[in-house]
């Protein structure tokens, strides 16, 4: 290690491979919370994910705080980790922080539901939209004014300014995207593209459309901040569709060799970037003009607690996209 820097029972070293820093939180209420109000931490996009940061072995004065489920922050870069949120106490399911990053839409589970709840990170309100079981969605609107979510096994869409919950008939999930007024929705074999106030449905783009539904089925995918580019992994192959030139392109999956269109659970802002879903180890691709993967760096971000995954880009357009400086 080239270095460490060490805060009560809290470790940050620094690799010295690529020099990233490597977090080891074990107080996480002395770490840095998500500070709207600091302008240095919105210079590059972020990624939010889930982090159990104490592990049962890892400190003498562990304690259940430390590891349960909570929400942190940081930079593409691996700098400037922030604790997001952890005044609820369940399993996490899903997260989405709004476009203009001031509310965290989280799913949680425990033995009481499935809470969907909006955390407001300027003021530090919780909203609870409802905690019916059932699979999680949400979908933020481009001005980040309502929010589209399930509950009952019904779809809501909730209005912020009145606090307004109403049933919609809107197609969406976690994949899609709300950008220059229209809804982009990755579903399990391609992707739909509405029109987001009418609802209408302008085009869809299926890359197979002749195989048996297992084969041509999504079972990975991702989708750009925009919604123009859409990544998706199917049992035989991988894809990346073009969705405003209604085009794609393909390859097929060998484990033999990396592939060109490998690893892409989170595409940046006109696919320049992506990466990995995880929040341990990151795998980060910058992509060449021909959105295949160009270059790769690889590091562990996460050195403490069981796990850290599913997790998702916001503050997507600073830096032009870009990952690094």
């Amino acid at each position: 290690m080239v270095g460490y820097i060490l805060q009560s029972i809290t470790i940050l070293c620094y690799q010295d491979n690529n020099g990233k820093p490597k977090y080891y939180v074990y107080k996480a209420k002395e770490w840095p919370r998500e500070d709207l109000s600091n302008e240095s931490s919105y210079d590059l996009p972020r990624v939010v994910f889930r982090w159990d940061n104490g592990g049962r072995d890892s400190s003498p004065k562990d304690d259940y705080y430390e590891r349960k489920d909570k929400v942190w922050s940081i930079k593409t870069d691996g700098t400037d980790l922030r604790l997001v949120a952890d005044e609820f106490d369940g399993q996490i399911r899903l997260m989405r922080i709004s476009p203009n990053n001031r509310y965290l839409a989280l799913a949680y589970t425990n033995d009481k539901g499935m809470f969907k709840v909006i955390k407001d990170l300027k003021t530090g309100e919780y909203i609870e939209l409802g905690k019916s079981r059932g699979y999680p969605e949400f979908l933020w609107a481009e001005d980040s004014s309502y929010l589209y979510f399930t509950d009952q096994w019904k779809d809501w869409k909730y209005t912020l300014s009145s606090n307004k919950v109403e049933k919609t008939d809107a197609v969406y999930n976690e994949n899609s995207v709300i950008y220059n007024g229209r809804r982009y929705v990755t579903s399990e074999l391609g992707v739909g593209v509405y029109k987001e106030e009418a609802g209408e449905k302008l085009y869809s783009i299926v890359p197979d459309d002749k195989s048996e539904f297992n084969i041509r089925k999504f079972l990975k995918k991702s989708i750009s901040p925009t919604g123009r580019y859409v990544w998706a992994q199917t049992s035989e192959r991988r894809y990346l569709i073009d969705t405003y030139k209604k085009s794609f392109q393909s390859e097929v999956i060998d484990n033999s060799v990396p592939g060109n269109l490998e690893m892409l659970h989170i595409l940046g802002y006109e696919a320049k970037y992506a990466r990995s879903g995880g929040g341990a180890q990151i795998f980060q691709f910058k992509m060449d003009d021909d959105k295949k993967i160009g270059s790769e760096e690889k590091w562990l971000q996460i050195g403490s607690g069981h796990s850290a995954t599913d997790a998702s880009l916001y503050n997507a357009f600073v830096n032009h996209g870009s990952f690094e400086k």
